[in-house]
């Protein structure tokens, strides 16, 4: 220890520079830009060739002139095929249970569904892109269905035959009459109820069943009469006349059979299908109206 700490720095003796002299190494430089391989066997190959970029992220086979192809695949045992194929195992375990989804998806998008889920689905849809229209057009409908029944219903009355001397003017008129006045007046009207009367107004069901009995109802009859007596080609006296003799008890039959519907629907059914919950009873009461006519 002390001859090491009494020995001198060899300094420079040309030139009269005091600064030291640079160690002389037998090390051999590594040149600038390369990372250093080991040459201990097979781990220092693989490490430098994941360096230098020849394999993505693994081992890799060398053949011939420096050429480096990736090794190759494995054989996939039966469990990995049939997790790879989406198969069920025979126990009912494994990826299998997940087909029943994609399964139903295909059916789905086939076209495999039940008829009345698919047109309740294509109803909706079109419900809610053409309100309006979609109305009108399901009034319509149910209009001119339920002038047919009328119509059928009479002819069973006096014992004719059912397949003869059917008016078609008479389904024509009504669908008319439900594709411009039942399906958007009813559309709009319950808009404007929902506006005038909030559901968190005090008796507010009592206060709408109100407005639509003692107001709508009338208003609508009368309405229902006009547009029918213009359709026929008839003239204002047969107007009036229809009018006096029909109106009061068409109005009585409204207000006894519509008023427990009119509670239902104001009350319990969803804005957007009270139109169509009212074309459904609504077939049956343009029947009455028809006969009543007649």
């Amino acid at each position: 220890m002390t001859l090491a700490r009494s020995r001198k720095r060899p300094t420079a003796q040309s030139g009269g520079s005091s600064h030291p002299a640079p160690k002389s190494s037998n090390r051999r430089r590594r040149p600038r830009g390369r990372w250093p391989v080991r040459e201990s066997g097979k781990s220092a190959r693989r490490f430098a060739l994941r360096i230098q970029g020849s394999v993505p992220g693994g081992t890799a086979r060398r053949g011939g002139a420096g050429n480096v192809r990736p090794s190759p695949p494995r054989a996939l045992g039966p469990r990995a095929r049939q997790a790879k194929s989406g198969v069920c195992a025979p126990g009912g375990r494994g990826p299998g249970k997940a087909m029943a989804p994609a399964a139903s998806k295909l059916r789905a998008e086939a076209g495999l569904e039940p008829l009345p889920r698919r047109a309740l689905s294509q109803y909706l849809r079109l419900l809610r892109l053409y309100p309006v229209l979609t109305k009108a057009a399901t009034s319509g409908i149910l209009s001119a269905l339920g002038n047919f029944l009328a119509q059928l219903i009479e002819k069973k009355q006096k014992k004719e035959n059912c397949s003869q001397k059917l008016d078609v003017s008479g389904p024509l008129r009504y669908a008319i009459y439900g594709f411009f006045f039942t399906g958007p007046l009813g559309h709009f009207f319950y808009l404007l109820m929902e506006r005038w009367i909030p559901s968190d107004v005090p008796l507010a069901g009592i206060k709408r069943l109100l407005l639509d009995r003692l107001l709508f109802a009338p208003a609508f009859l009368s309405l229902f009469f006009l547009v029918m007596n213009f359709l026929e080609g008839q003239d204002t006296a047969a107007f009036t006349a229809k009018m006096k003799s029909g109106f009061w008890p068409a109005l009585r039959m409204n207000w006894r059979v519509w008023t427990p519907v009119q509670f239902i629907n104001i009350n319990y059914i969803p804005v957007q299908f009270r139109v169509l919950f009212a074309n459904l009873v609504a077939l049956f009461w343009y029947a009455y109206l028809a006969s009543l006519g007649k």
